[in-house]
């Protein structure tokens, strides 16, 4: 039951974020603070699908555990460019969380293909 709250809660938020970074203003800028402006509308599209891909693994395993791992990819990421650019454990917790949901997610998915 976690898990599958886990699992919606991941896919639903990273649509909800990819739609928001390539729409939203404040986003816009938060990319360019990152230093990745150029490639915003890549990650957000990147997120976007594989948000869906945790979605669709409801009925399909193998393509949450792709979708997880290449979040938990990409929230790492994230997060180590939170600590190059310095911000603050309270701004880096957002990465820190999803890197931790997404690993989560994808371990769980490969012990129960087992």
């Amino acid at each position: 039951m976690v898990f599958n709250l886990l699992k919606i809660f991941s896919g639903m938020s990273h649509i909800f974020y990819g739609i928001l970074a390539i729409t939203q203003p404040f986003y816009i800028e938060e990319f360019k603070r990152y230093g990745f402006y150029d490639y915003r509308v890549l990650i957000s599209v990147s997120q976007i699908i594989a948000g869906v891909g945790i979605i669709l693994g409801f009925y399909q395993p193998r393509i949450t555990q792709v979708s997880s791992a290449i979040l938990a990819m990409m929230m790492t990421a994230a997060l180590i460019t939170r600590i190059l650019i310095k911000d603050d454990l309270l701004q880096s917790l957002p990465a820190i969380i999803y890197m931790s949901i997404n690993s989560l997610i994808f371990i769980k998915s490969i012990k129960l293909k087992k």
